[in-house]
């Protein structure tokens, strides 16, 4: 009996392991992003309420609750009377900048002609306000660590587990997973403008001067080669910053999707099989002991 015990309770874990190892997580093409209010000004505030994603709509995110700027290229020849209001003598220098829409609330005020300090970049991403972002120019190179409010964990459902959006549809974006201390994890992934669908609506920010629509992408941690991670590490590279590539200046923000690592249902299965078994066997040595 306990041979037959030993050699079930094998190919059951063999079982399994197989699942788990023929079953990879889906690269999830789409989602929807769901925002009041649903006639959206695009001068104005634009909260995300949800995302819809394979018949799956989830409202629970973790934001940015911290940034790390690494290097970002900073501001420079601003002249009298310069402003970061498109028109005569205005100054879009720099790489990386808070902005929001015209008429949209903002935690703090945009840094404009100023380079942005940590806090103002957390702010501004770390936030519902899909008018909140981070405007990015075409002749700036930047490269920020940002940290999510929790930790981000591989799970069975299938769903990308970051959320980006950004403004124009025509700017590509680097990004790479960090642990608690910063450190790179994973694998490089290249965001690009090609692959981006609309998001379903459009924004007027303060340094244009009409509304542009909005793109968005979907990450799954297995395409940064991570079970885990604890922030993500944002590039946008420039030509001017003598990189091999051009990013074109991406204007974007993120959220990632808050998780809970839950065992798969094969497991489960396997798991309630082989304690139910043991439970059998219990219950016959102690018939053969009465």
């Amino acid at each position: 009996m306990r041979l037959k015990l030993k050699s079930f309770i094998a190919f059951t874990l063999f079982a399994i392991g197989t699942n788990l190892s023929i079953s990879p997580f889906a690269q999830a093409a789409n989602f929807k992003t769901n925002f009041t209010p649903e006639k959206s000004n695009s001068q104005e505030d634009i909260w995300l309420n949800s995302i819809t994603q394979n018949q799956n709509t989830f409202y629970n995110f973790s934001l940015v609750k911290s940034a790390e700027i690494l290097y970002n290229t900073p501001i420079i020849g601003v002249r009298p009377g310069a402003s970061s209001i498109p028109g005569p003598g205005n100054n879009n220098t720099g790489a990386a900048s808070t902005e929001k829409g015209d008429y949209a609330t903002s935690p703090v005020p945009v840094s404009g002609l100023n380079d942005p300090t940590n806090s103002e970049i957390a702010a501004f991403l770390g936030n519902r306000n899909l008018n909140n972002i981070l405007d990015t120019e075409e002749i700036g190179a930047s490269k920020i660590n940002l940290f999510f409010d929790s930790s981000i964990e591989q799970d069975n459902t299938g769903l990308d587990n970051l959320f980006f959006w950004e403004r124009g549809m025509n700017s590509d974006l680097g990004v790479q997973a960090i642990d608690s201390s910063g450190k790179l994890l994973g694998n490089f992934l290249k965001l690009s403008r090609t692959e981006q669908k609309s998001a379903g609506y459009s924004i007027d920010t303060t340094e244009i001067s009409a509304s542009q629509q909005v793109g968005y992408w979907g990450v799954n941690l297995s395409q940064l080669g991570v079970d885990s991670l604890s922030g993500i590490q944002v590039i946008a590279k420039s030509k001017a910053n003598n990189d091999s590539e051009y990013y074109n200046g991406p204007d974007y923000k993120v959220v990632a999707r808050t998780t809970k690592r839950v065992p798969e249902p094969a497991t489960m299965l396997g798991l309630g099989m082989i304690a139910g078994t043991i439970g059998l066997l219990r219950r016959s040595r102690s018939a053969r002991v009465q």
